[in-house]
């Protein structure tokens, strides 16, 4: 087996519909999950996408830039699927972007990488991140990444029609060194690698749990690699998500029943920590699962290992199951494992690299005590060598640990002689054929055949699994205070405190003249990314060096340790987070009171778009945002900050820009105001340009053989229980005998018919008759438009392809906030995925349910059913976007032989007997005007459409086969204006009206609209708004098509009277109680009721 995906395409054909990969957030609720036949068509997605668009070759590197989730990992599948070679990257955050963006350069121009593979909302942080910060910015645009393709994999939601030839390279991808900036290498990791390395680490089908970053080996290789190759399931969530909470991790593994785990020895220390885990959530916590515990990354200390087991061994952990490791990226990632015991040395004669092993002590303490590592895994070799006679060391001596193996790497890139230097390493006295060895760089052990680490050769830091050159943070400190520092006179090193932490001792030119920590501290942090735990003043004379001038850092480490150091001073840079304020403190800030309003912490890597913010919550966020800037003194820049874009940037950036408010100047505010625009410009042209390739089929279908009298017995209705959804399935069980299957996302078919009743039950409580025909022929199909295949097995698919000849396609997520690509999933990728439905098995009719919003702010005097719209300069709003996009989809369907029909509603409203739950902008705003009594004099043409009405005539015209291939506009036969509407609310409730002009009336809904009103999350939107709808004041819309058909067939409905329409409105309000207004007892009104009631007898 020479590749990766002989074994994943096997198991892929074996359990197809098994889940592979699913991703949490904070609160353990899944965010993206693949099956395994899923995750095999995303990553063949991506695959024929970059092959198509991009022309790469085989060979070529390709970076990985993605915060925490599932993308980062199709990418990396795909990459390697065309032979490319993928290489992860830690992504830059807010948080030392500096250091990040440095090293992320670096490793792109050390592997030559052709492109960078991201995410949307990653990108646009990255962007904003520059933008905000001068110096990345003018670093960024002389560098060598600013050369490279950003190719934003989000976009690619389908196999490309013209496919991709599977390449293949030896190299499957590099893994660079993690940790501080010196030269990262890239180690090449082959197939082969990791297939030998898989089958030592892992001899069971896993079931892992994950937070460990997916850029370093241990969490990209172990826990979605490995998983993948050995039939498994992986539930991963952040990094940054377990800081803040690890019972998350804890919680994981009981909910899951995970087998397998791992961490760096820190996180264990930390879940030890008062308070980190609650006593409820101990309560609930069952850890007998597992089979696999795994503590590697970092020194394993043994005080932490035998605490962690006394502590949850009654809530499960069984004592086998817990184990330290010892691996390295050079060796693929396993090299010994299941060490569950530790030894005590003596102390004396270990300073002196000699092992003296004294009787264990019952309670182990740091400094005297090893853990072991396990024993060699497989065939692996485990030698311990002089490392500078390169003479082979007998069990119980201390030495350099040597590696051999098919596990061991093809070396650096682009490195061939420190390649041969550590990956071909040879003893002396052995033969020539014998083993090349890997040198390791770390000092261990052997005893009674199992591997004991003591530490490293080098002066390696190692904090949070993450590697740091000590030469880098001594280099920054004495670059930040020259004037104060002695050049030379700096040592760094990591001592344990319950985990690894940063000291730095400082020598000085003036004992009497010492340097300010704090921009020292600030500097290592954001030159890279690391915490400065303490950093200590001393005289230069103190700091120790050998006679050639080498600082000798272990030796410091013992002066500071022993605390036999004179230190001058001492500034502790560590700062624990305290996510409630404390009021001792003083007043918390308002960017800080914001976070906590909104939950957030400030460093979360997703966008706001993906922070499943409901509308309301996004407006009230925005709104927020743009009062704390006017307090400020920015109120050109509040006007300027557009919730679109503000959607694609993540949290953690978005506070970092807004807090720099707190103390900004008026240039800084001019600067991020032009920022702004800047970002704001090409984030539109980005977007239109994803807009317009979004415009056909992602498939090339075989145009269906249509019988000569086509009758539909079987139909299929997507968005059956949104608003518009139940009236639809009313109106074809009223009219036709037709068995319907709706589409609906719901854990089986019971909650499905649970979900359908009640959205029923919202249009009017079902007759007798109606609920036995909704029995007999109402069938719930659980599955999801925003899902590859719909989110249905092979077999229901199928199934439907053949047993349905008619479709009715009404779901999309309707919202006048969200952005195209918040949207796309489900309206423009979920349309693709229905006409493949369509195409598929038996010929099928498609009856597409657009809207009217497809023409954006068109100013046309008249627009006809054969318009569609050619500028999508009209278009800015992500409902607008996305269902003219899905509109062309359909057209180009139907240009390939499909037979359909486009229904464009305007506005559709409640039944004319209040019946539905809608709470569209229309509803909305008659809200807010009766409540507030104001009204306004504008001629824009109204056009209500009652859903009951709308519905029965889109039904009654698809049942007619001389409408097929047309488009019909939904829309009132009498022009109707806002005036019209306010004048009958008078008539029928006595309501009085205080009437505005369109450029008044806006801002009067702005000063008069609370938090507290429905209409409140569409400001910002008829803000925005106001001068398009002013221009289209007298835009009208044709209906011939409509009202031909509507007429044509024998149930076809006319449109009620405008009062009936009106009073239907004032009826859902009421039911509602969204207003407090009552009908006036006039005859007149009365009749009005009559009429409507009659009108609802005779259309039942």
């Amino acid at each position: 087996m020479n590749s990766i995906f002989e074994r994943l395409d096997t198991w892929a054909e074996k359990q197809p519909d098994k889940l592979l990969f699913s991703f949490l957030d904070i609160s353990g609720n899944q965010t993206e999950k693949y099956s395994y036949s899923e995750f095999i068509y995303r990553t063949n997605a991506i695959a024929s996408s970059l092959h198509n668009e991009h022309g790469f070759s085989s060979g070529d590197r390709i970076l990985l830039a993605y915060p925490p989730g599932l993308e980062m990992i199709c990418a990396f599948f795909a990459c390697a699927r065309l032979g490319l070679i993928p290489v992860p990257a830690y992504p830059p955050t807010s948080h030392g972007f500096e250091s990040s963006l440095n090293k992320m350069t670096y490793i792109a121009k050390d592997c030559q990488a052709k492109a960078i593979l991201t995410s949307r909302d990653y990108y646009w942080s990255v962007k904003l991140n520059m933008s905000r910060t001068n110096i990345a910015e003018s670093l960024f645009s002389t560098s060598y990444i600013s050369k490279l393709n950003w190719i934003n994999t989000e976009d690619f939601r389908d196999v490309n029609k013209n496919g991709f030839p599977k390449g293949h390279s030896d190299i499957l991808f590099l893994q660079y060194t993690s940790g501080s900036t010196s030269e990262p290498k890239g180690v090449m990791v082959s197939h082969q690698n990791i297939l030998h390395n898989c089958d030592l680490a892992t001899d069971f089908v896993p079931v892992g749990v994950s937070w460990l970053p997916q850029y370093h080996d241990m969490g990209l290789i172990g826990y979605y690699i490995y998983i993948a190759l050995k039939g498994g399931t992986t539930y991963g969530f952040s990094p940054l998500d377990f800081i803040q909470r690890p019972a998350l991790w804890l919680e994981s593994i009981t909910k899951y029943k995970a087998t397998a785990s791992s961490a760096p020895n820190f996180a264990f220390e930390y879940c030890l920590q008062p308070g980190k885990i609650s006593e409820k959530t101990l309560e609930s916590l069952d850890l007998s699962s597992l089979e696999y515990l795994m503590t590697a990354a970092e020194p394993v200390i043994p005080s932490t290992y035998t605490r962690f087991l006394k502590f949850f061994e009654p809530h499960g952990l069984k004592p086998e199951s817990l184990f330290a490791a010892f691996g390295l990226a050079e060796n693929t990632l396993a090299v010994t494992n299941y060490g569950r015991t530790y030894v005590s040395v003596d102390p004396v004669a270990f300073k002196q690299n000699k092992l003296k092993l004294l009787p264990q002590l019952s309670e182990p303490s740091c400094g005297t005590n090893i853990m072991n590592c396990g024993a060699p895994q497989g065939d692996i070799i485990v030698r311990i060598v002089d490392p500078h006679t390169r003479h082979a060391l007998k069990e119980g001596q201390i030495g350099e640990v040597w590696i051999a193996g098919k596990s061991k790497c093809l070396g650096y890139w682009d490195k061939p002689e420190l390649t041969k230097k550590l990956f071909q390493a040879s003893i002396v006295g052995e033969n020539q054929n014998a083993n090349n060895y890997l040198r390791t760089g770390d000092i261990g052990f052997m005893h009674q055949d199992e591997l004991y680490i003591c530490g490293r050769a080098k002066d390696m830091i190692i904090i949070r699994g993450l590697n740091y050159y000590p030469q880098d943070i001594e280099k920054i400190v004495e670059q930040t205070a020259p004037a104060y520092v002695r050049h030379g006179f700096t040592a760094a090193f990591d001592v344990f405190e319950g985990e690894e932490k940063l000291v730095v001792l400082v020598g000085v030119k003036n004992p009497k003249n010492l340097p300010d920590p704090v921009p020292i501290v600030d500097a290592i942090r954001k030159g890279l990314n690391v915490q400065t735990h303490i950093i200590a003043f001393i005289s230069a004379r103190e700091i120790p060096k050998t006679s050639s001038g080498k600082i000798m850092r272990h030796k410091a480490k013992e002066l500071w340790e022993a605390g036999q150091l004179n230190v001058l001073q001492q500034y502790s840079g560590a700062v624990e987070v305290d996510h409630l304020h404390d009021e001792s403190k003083g007043p918390v800030s308002p960017f800080e009171e914001l976070k906590l309003k909104y939950g957030f912490q400030g460093n979360e890597t997703y966008s706001l778009g993906k922070a499943g913010l409901e509308s309301i919550d996004l407006a009230v966020l925005l709104h927020d945002i743009k009062e704390l800037l006017k307090d400020k003194g920015a109120d050109e820049l509040s006007k300027q900050i557009d919730i679109r874009l503000i959607q694609e940037i993540s949290i953690s950036e978005l506070f970092e820009l807004v807090n720099q408010f707190d103390n900004a100047s008026a240039l800084a505010i001019l600067r991020l105001k032009n920022m702004i625009g800047r970002l704001q410009k090409e984030h539109t042209a980005l977007e239109q340009k994803m807009m317009l390739s979004d415009t056909h089929l992602t498939f090339d279908p075989t145009a269906p053989v249509y019988p000569k009298h086509h009758k539909a017995t079987d139909v299929l209705l997507t968005g059956g229980t949104g608003f518009f959804g139940p009236f639809i399935l009313k109106s074809i069980l009223e009219q036709t005998d037709q068995r319907v299957y709706v589409l609906i996302r719901a854990a089986n078919e019971e909650q499905g018919m649970e979900r359908l009743l009640a959205a029923m039950d919202s249009v009017e409580p079902l007759s007798p008759q109606l609920t036995v025909l909704f029995k007999q022929r109402v069938i719930p199909v659980c599955g999801d438009l925003g899902q590859h295949q719909l989110g249905l097995s092979r077999d229901k698919w199928d199934f439907l392809a053949n047993q349905v000849q008619e479709i009715y396609h009404n779901g999309a997520t309707v919202n006048y906030l969200f952005n195209y690509d918040k949207m796309r999933n489900v309206n423009v990728i979920g349309t693709n995925e229905i006409l493949k439905l369509a195409f598929d098995g038996t010929p099928k009719i498609f009856n597409h349910i657009s809207t009217t919003f497809i023409f954006g702010w068109a100013v046309k005097d008249v627009l006809y059913e054969t318009d569609s719209n050619d500028n999508i300069n009209l278009l800015d709003f992500g409902y607008s976007q996305t269902k003219w996009v899905s509109e062309q989809i359909v057209k180009d369907a139907m240009s390939r032989g499909l037979k359909g029909r486009i229904f464009r509603p305007a506005l559709i409203t409640p039944s004319i007997n209040g019946g539905g739950h809608n709470f569209d902008i229309s509803i909305r705003l008659i809200a807010f005007m009766v409540n507030n009594g104001i009204g306004v004099d504008a001629q824009n043409q109204i056009s209500f459409s009652p859903a009951d009405m709308a519905a029965s005539n889109i039904v009654a015209i698809s049942n007619l086969p001389e409408t097929i291939n047309r488009t019909f506009h939904v829309t009132r036969d009498e022009y109707a204006n806002m005036g019209d509407i306010t004048d009958i609310i008078t008539k029928l409730t006595g309501t009085k009206f205080e009437i505005f002009k369109l450029k008044e009336f806006v801002p009067v809904i702005i000063d008069r609209c609370t938090k507290g009103d429905l209409l409140f999350p569409l400001l910002d939107f008829l803000v925005r708004s106001v001068e398009n709808i002013s221009a289209m004041e007298f835009k009208l819309y044709d209906n011939s098509n409509y009202r031909n058909g509507r007429n044509a067939s024998p149930v076809g409905r006319l449109d009620p009277t405008l009062e009936e329409t009106v009073r239907g409105i004032l009826l859902f309000l009421q039911k509602n109680e969204i207003i407090n207004v009552d009908f006036l007892p006039t005859e007149q009104g009365e009749e009005v009721v009559h009429v409507a009631l009659q009108r609802s007898v005779e259309a039942s």
